[in-house]
């Protein structure tokens, strides 16, 4: 890995200061690839959407100087229930709008970052409901993911199709802590992922 300044922007997976975990996917991220900096930008509950610590407002904090970026997030607009919209939308009241000006303003603040967006891996109902007060599930959020990311041409690891699934018992019981957030097993798995799906685009 040719990566020496990686930021992470999320959410509650990412925030370090709720002290769920002992170990972050970053933390392991940073001592596989010998990382001189790392930069952490994350809030609990924030959304990529406009009405809750918008990851769209708040990207705009990432440093100069990074050379890989991951974004990672998505679950809170789904559990918060936030408007979808649709492909083409700008505002950043949808989902959809505000994704948009999250990669542009990413993409256009650091041109010369490899830029990643990562998707929440398939849930259970422990935490949030599987369907939202405006009738949506994990898997429509997912699919908003995929398009605008396909339209920017941002690589897009999405772990709601992978292997781990917090939505099956036996998985949740081993990897996560709620059936939403990940223990440090959980942290380390994603981790792996995310390691081996950067390696792939390089």
């Amino acid at each position: 890995m040719q990566t020496q300044y990686y930021c992470a922007l999320g959410d509650s997976i990412t925030d370090r200061r709720n002290q769920l975990v002992a170990k972050w996917y970053y933390d392991w991220l940073a001592e596989w690839w010998q990382l001189t900096k790392t930069s952490v930008l994350a809030v609990s509950g924030a959304t990529v959407s406009a009405e809750f610590d918008s990851m769209a407002q708040f990207c705009q904090l990432i440093p100069a100087g990074c050379d890989t970026i991951t974004l990672y997030g998505g679950i809170n607009d789904l559990g918060r229930s936030q408007p979808l919209g649709q492909l083409g939308d700008t505002a950043p009241t949808t989902f959809y709008g505000a994704l948009d000006q999250l990669l542009v303003r990413v993409l256009q603040a650091h041109p010369d970052a490899a830029v990643y967006f990562i998707s929440h891996v398939r849930i259970g109902n422990a935490f949030f409901p599987p369907v939202n007060q405006l009738g949506l599930q994990q898997a429509d959020y997912e699919a908003a993911i995929a398009e605008v990311t396909a339209a920017y041409g941002v690589p897009h690891l999405s772990l709601y199709h992978s292997w781990l699934n917090f939505a099956d018992p036996q998985m949740a019981a081993q990897y996560s802590l709620d059936t939403l957030h990940p223990n440090d097993a959980g942290q380390l798995a994603i981790a792996h992922l995310i390691d081996d799906f950067v390696r792939a685009q390089v």
